[in-house]
Parts: C-alpha cells; sequence; structure tokens
C-alpha cells in the first residue's frame, strides 16, 4: 500500500507545467487524469494541494476494490471523472466522516498515516534526525522588512519558527528543512517558491538570518493590491507543518513588468536548477557535468576547470545552504548562492556569491560570477 502512495504522490502538482488548463478532472485516460490534476492542483494554495493529494489517498483506498492496481487505478479515474477540486473534497470528507477518520479538508492536521499502513520499521538515520521536530505541530510565520528605509528596501524577510501546541519554539540544527511557500493577492495565488533552511536560527527575528523575499519576484499586472499573505508548508516526517501570515505590504513600484509569465517563471527555475546542480556536482566530483553548465570564458577548458592545483579539483565536499534569484533581464540573469566548500585538508569556507547566466537555445548556462563574500566557517 505504500508503494501505491508513493506512486500517486510523485505524479502531480508541478506547478510550472505549460499544458492544458482544466477545471475538472479528465478520467478518460491515465495521461488525462494526471495532467488534469497537474492543472487543478496548480491552481491551489499549498495546504491545499497536500489536502488534495489526502483526498486522493482515501477515495483510492476506500472506494476502489481488488488486487490489481492498475484495475483499482481504473476505478479512480472513473469515479473522479469530471469532478473539480471542491468536489473531491467533498467526497473525502463523507469517507473520513463513515469511516471515523479524524480529517477535513481544511484542517491543518495532516492525515494519520496508520489509516494505511500501520507497520513499525526501525528508524533510519532521517528519522532519527527528523526526531528533533516531533512535538512541532505548526509553523508561527513573521516578517520584517530588508530595510527600514523606504527608498531603498526592495522586499522581506520571512521568519518560519517551528513551534509546538503550546506555541514553544522548537530548535533544530542540521536538519534540511524544505519550505514551500505560495504568495497570495486578492485571493489569487501569484508565486510559489522553496526554500532551505538547516536550522531554527531562519525562525529567529534577532538574528536576521530569515528568508529574503525581494519584491521583484511579483509580477506587477497580477497584484490587486500592495500586499500579500503567505502560506508556507514544510515536510516533518510523516507529516506536514503549516503556517499563515497575512497583510504583507509590497511595494508595487519595485515589482516587476510582465513579459509572458509562463516563461519567465520557467526560465527563471531553469537557471536556479543549473546554479544548484553546479555546486553539487563540483562537490559530487562529477566536473564534466559541471563545466557543461557553463561558457564562461576564465574556465578555458574542462582540465583547467578541474585541475587539481588551481580548479574546482581542488575542492573535496560542497554544502548548498540557499540560492535565490535577484536580477533578471530579457538576455541574464543573476543567481545568488550561499553555499560552503571543503578543501582536501578539510578546511571550510563559506562563500556568497552571484553567478550570472545568459541563455544558449532553451539553456541558461554560467557566464560569470561575483564573489561577494568569502569566510572561514564551520559545515553547517
Amino acid at each position: 500500500m505504500r508503494k501505491i502512495f508513493l506512486i500517486l504522490l510523485s505524479f502531480f502538482f508541478l506547478l510550472s507545467s505549460c499544458k492544458k488548463e482544466y477545471t475538472v478532472v479528465d478520467g478518460t485516460s491515465k495521461e488525462t487524469f494526471n495532467e488534469s490534476m497537474e492543472s487543478i492542483s496548480s491552481k491551489l494554495t499549498i495546504l491545499q494541494q497536500d489536502k488534495i493529494q489526502e483526498a486522493i489517498k482515501l477515495i483510492y483506498k476506500f472506494k476502489t476494490e481488488g488486487t490489481d492496481e492498475k484495475k483499482r487505478w481504473e476505478q479512480l479515474h472513473n469515479l473522479l471523472n469530471g469532478k473539480n477540486a471542491e468536489q473531491i473534497f467533498d467526497a473525502a470528507e463523507k469517507i473520513a466522516k463513515e469511516n471515523k477518520i479524524a480529517w477535513t479538508s481544511t484542517s491543518m492536521n495532516s492525515l494519520d498515516p496508520s489509516v494505511f499502513d500501520g507497520n513499525l520499521k526501525p528508524l533510519t538515520a532521517e528519522e532519527q534526525n527528523l526526531k528533533q521536530i516531533e512535538t512541532a505541530t505548526h509553523i508561527k510565520l513573521r516578517f520584517s522588512s530588508v530595510s527600514t528605509d523606504a527608498e531603498i528596501n526592495d522586499g522581506f524577510y520571512l521568519y518560519p519558527e517551528l513551534v509546538d501546541d503550546a506555541d514553544k519554539t522548537i530548535s533544530y540544527k542540521d536538519l534540511p528543512l524544505e519550505f514551500s511557500i505560495s504568495f497570495i493577492n486578492n485571493g489569487t495565488v501569484v508565486y510559489v517558491t522553496k526554500k532551505k533552511a538547516t536550522s531554527s536560527e531562519v525562525g529567529d527575528v534577532s538574528l536576521k538570518k530569515g528568508i529574503k523575499i525581494p519584491f521583484n519576484i511579483f509580477d506587477k499586472e497580477k497584484m490587486a493590491n500592495a500586499s500579500v499573505d503567505v502560506e508556507v508548508k514544510t515536510s516533518a516526517g510523516d507529516k506536514y507543518l503549516y503556517g499563515k501570515l497575512s497583510g504583507i505590504p509590497v511595494d508595487i513600484s519595485k515589482t516587476r513588468e510582465t513579459t509572458n509569465s509562463i516563461e519567465d517563471e520557467i526560465n527563471n527555475q531553469v537557471a536556479l536548477n543549473n546554479v544548484k546542480s553546479f555546486i553539487q556536482n563540483i562537490g559530487d566530483k562529477k566536473y564534466s557535468k559541471a563545466y557543461s553548465l557553463t561558457r564562461n570564458p576564465q574556465w578555458e577548458t574542462e582540465e583547467k576547470f578541474a585541475s587539481t592545483s588551481n580548479g574546482f579539483g581542488t575542492i573535496e565536499a560542497t554544502n548548498l545552504l540557499t540560492t535565490e534569484l535577484t536580477d533578471r533581464t530579457k538576455d541574464k540573469i543573476t543567481i545568488f548562492a550561499l553555499y560552503q566548500i571543503k578543501d582536501k585538508k578539510g578546511k571550510i569556507k563559506t562563500l556568497k556569491q552571484n553567478f550570472i547566466l545568459e541563455k544558449e537555445k532553451d539553456n541558461w548556462l554560467i557566464t560569470n560570477t561575483e564573489t561577494k563574500e568569502i569566510k572561514e566557517d564551520i559545515w553547517k
């Protein structure tokens, strides 16, 4: 059963899809079912996206029969054909009520996984690490402006703090958490992003180590007024933690002009992914893959690029902490990266660096870098 639901989670909810728009499920085939679910999900908030996954699980579990997975999927396609998101939620809530399952489509509490699989297995190292936050029940979300000077202020910081039912802060370290963040303006999702953090310092306003959100990620055309509401989610083992915050002010004059919004989002994501892959490939010593993502004249040849005397071959490991898009024009994208490198002697440095990318056909390649800061540090 667990395998079934892992498959279920993997085939839809891709927010950058450029496929046909759907308002109801098309269950005439596996392909149209997957495509329509992607389209429907892309218009939902982060909480609703997870809730519709849980709703599908409940319907599959209690309304399909047999041991043949393929036939059960066909049953599910037929059951959901022609239904919109609200109807799917209604059907799942009815199932939950009939089976005395504590679940609703609006509750921030996740569906108990024991409904599907109660078998206990030894904890993995990752699960052991997650025990640091096992008492956390939700996210307290706060914000602050990047600058108190309105003229130069270019965005705001978000501080996602994990807390328990008593609102007590849950501390953690060396735990890579990915926060999915959706921004809502006048009831419409206008931007979705993901940011990583490794310690509870990200939620401490006094430390100023929150997640920076620049105003220029928002399309001016999509903004009906000068504020956004925020929903944030992170995975904590078998459960999700959620947080909400309303009314964060946005300087509309500093948002970006809309061109082709779908194409822009795809290009932004390609550039971000290429910088992440570049740093990861260096740490994994996959120099050919890293070099293929560049067109920097300073790295003349792959041999020079991977040199063990003065090239990237001197790096033993990398640790990516965060990346964010800081600027873009028609022909150029700038990605800021905060990451660590460890050399062959075990010396660790933390770098703040801008990666400049230019478009070549359908790809964005690194053509230059600007190092903002290098300091000796400890591995995070």
